[in-house]
């Protein structure tokens, strides 16, 4: 789970522009979904990749859901230091260890920019071999620790960042745990970044609301400039999610 909000990090918090009020949005319902082709696992055995991925597909944010946004290819466009930055930031967790999801799978990055308006969400979902492995991470993000090191980790990463007229100031992390009724735990961080341009501070925005349900973990990943992703069509995706979830197994 954590590796996914590395990646979340990465993509959300960079090459922003400017933002306002969030205007109106539509608002979907949700689908009752329908199980994947193949059978569950038995108790006790990891699913297989394909299983995986079918669960992921199922649950992952489409363009249908978020009516008015762009759909854009996610980049990995790393350089080595940000890489070498995010080993030191796994070490510092103590989880740089952790076994492989089975499978992992993210929806599209969909972003909204008009005027001075920017925002952007998608939604990550990794399988584990098994629930205590997903839970395992759970409580990671959890942990004081591990907020400490990814604070520190996003302050050198937008250090690194080459903005003309731009100056990194403060990122700090406030953390809750969201409503995911049936699911096996929830995790919520609001990261907010601060720089300052031309003396005035812009802050950015970075939330990720996620949730365990068995092996299989789920994350919301939104971002806005100037002020968070709005908070009625974010909770409408996270109650989306969580609905796909409870209707397929990995």
């Amino acid at each position: 789970m954590l590796a996914l909000v590395l990646a979340g990090a990465l993509i959300a918090g960079c090459g922003k522009g400017s933002v306002g009020s969030s205007g109106a949005i539509a608002t979907v319902t949700a689908p009752r979904g329908s199980s994947p082709s193949e059978a569950p696992p038995p108790a006790g055995q990891a699913p297989s990749r394909s299983q995986a991925l079918a669960f992921a597909h199922a649950v992952n944010l489409t363009p249908a859901d978020v009516p008015g946004f762009a759909a854009t290819e996610k980049q990995d466009s790393s350089s080595s230091s940000e890489k070498r930055l995010e080993r030191q930031m796994l070490s510092c967790s103590g989880i740089g260890g952790s076994s492989k999801a089975v499978a992992e799978a993210g929806s599209k990055d969909f972003k909204l920019k008009r005027q001075i308006i920017d925002f952007s969400v998608s939604s990550e979902v990794a399988v584990q071999s098994s629930a205590a492995q997903a839970q395992k991470g759970l409580a990671a993000i959890r942990s004081a620790h591990v907020r400490g090191c990814f604070t520190r980790y996003l302050q050198q990463i937008f250090k690194t960042e080459r903005t003309t007229g731009a100056t990194p100031g403060s990122v700090t992390i406030q953390s809750g745990t969201p409503p995911a009724p049936g699911m096996n735990g929830s995790f919520g961080w609001r990261v907010t970044a601060t720089f300052l341009v031309h003396g005035i501070k812009v802050p950015i925005y970075l939330d990720f609301l996620g949730f365990v349900d068995g092996p299989s973990e789920v994350t919301l990943l939104s971002s806005g400039l100037l002020r968070p992703f709005p908070a009625t069509v974010q909770q409408h995706l996270f109650a989306l999610l969580l609905a796909r979830a409870r209707s397929h197994t990995p």
